[in-house]
C-alpha cells in the first residue's frame, strides 16, 4: 500500500510541475506563419534583406510574448535567430555569411521548437 501512495505521490507532482500544452493565441500562429514565410522567401533568394529585416521584426514580437511567460529558452533562442536575421540582412552577396546567418536563425527556432511546440498534426501545433 505505501508504494501505492508513493507511485500516486510522484505522479500527482509531475502532473502538477510539468507545463501543460495549450492552444497558441491568434497573435503567436500569425508570428509563426511570418517567420516561415520569410525564412521561405530568404532560402528563394528572394528580397532576401528585406525579407531578413522583416524576421527581426517578428522576432522582437515573439520575443515579447515569451518574456511574458517567463522562458529562458525562448528568450535565448529568439536572441540567436534575431542575430542570424541581422546577419543574413548584411550578407548581401557573401554567400558564406549568409550560410551562418540561416544556421543561426535555425538553431534558434529549433531550441525554440524542442522546449515549446508540441506537434498535434501537420497543421496544428500546441504551445508549452
Amino acid at each position: 500500500m505505501r508504494i501505492l501512495s508513493l507511485t500516486f505521490a510522484g505522479l500527482m507532482l509531475a502532473a502538477i510541475t510539468s507545463p501543460a500544452a495549450e492552444k497558441p493565441p491568434a497573435d503567436h500562429v500569425k508570428w509563426m506563419k511570418d517567420l516561415g514565410a520569410q525564412m521561405g522567401a530568404i532560402r528563394k533568394g528572394s528580397d532576401v534583406a528585406k525579407n531578413a529585416t522583416d524576421m527581426q521584426a517578428t522576432l522582437k514580437l515573439v520575443g515579447a510574448f515569451w518574456k511574458t511567460r517567463s522562458s529562458d529558452i525562448a528568450m535565448k533562442s529568439c536572441g540567436e535567430s534575431f542575430k542570424g536575421a541581422a546577419a543574413v540582412a548584411k550578407a548581401g552577396d557573401d554567400k558564406e555569411a549568409l550560410a551562418a546567418g540561416m544556421k543561426m536563425i535555425g538553431a534558434g527556432c529549433k531550441g525554440c521548437h524542442d522546449a515549446h511546440r508540441e506537434k498535434i498534426s501537420d497543421t496544428e501545433n500546441l504551445i508549452k
